[in-house]
């Protein structure tokens, strides 16, 4: 009886958390995606690590950064309406998401840090982007942007 009572203690818990997660994801990807709709490119620089991970390319320089940004949001780029589709704790395979190379596995090795997230969104017109973040209580990092694809 005490076991049983116990497994749906941990269960329900499991539950509560993985729902404050996932709500933490949401507020991060709105966060994300109203910087990119204002043509926040600077701020968005800010927010990134270095090295980032675009694509499957690895984005050294805090300038490539920059430009990346400032390139993208100039040329329109805007993430309507985006819905989390998704949102995971970076394990051992997370790498393949971007690429199953051995650049983007030793990016995710070397320098995704413990209590990164990655997280799938989609926009109004059907287009899949993939963000790989780390959020904490005082700061959003972003350490990798995907697609539109």
């Amino acid at each position: 009886m005490r076991y049983a009572i116990a497994v749906a203690v941990l269960a329900v818990l499991a539950a509560l958390s993985s729902c404050a997660t996932l709500k933490a994801d949401q507020r991060g990807v709105e966060s994300i995606a109203r910087l990119v709709n204002t043509g926040q490119a600077e701020r968005l620089a800010g927010m990134s690590t270095l090295p980032f991970l675009l694509d499957q390319e690895i984005l050294v320089l805090p300038q490539d950064v920059a430009f990346f940004w400032t390139s993208m949001l100039a040329a329109g780029y805007r993430l309507e309406e985006p819905r989390l589709e998704g949102g995971s704790a970076v394990g051992p395979d997370s790498y393949k998401e971007f690429r199953d190379s051995m650049e983007a596995r030793t990016f995710f090795k070397k320098y995704v840090r413990k209590g990164s997230r990655l997280l799938e969104l989609r926009t109004a017109d059907d287009r899949r982007v993939l963000l790989l973040v780390r959020f904490t209580a005082f700061s959003r990092k972003i350490s990798g942007f995907k697609g539109p694809f």
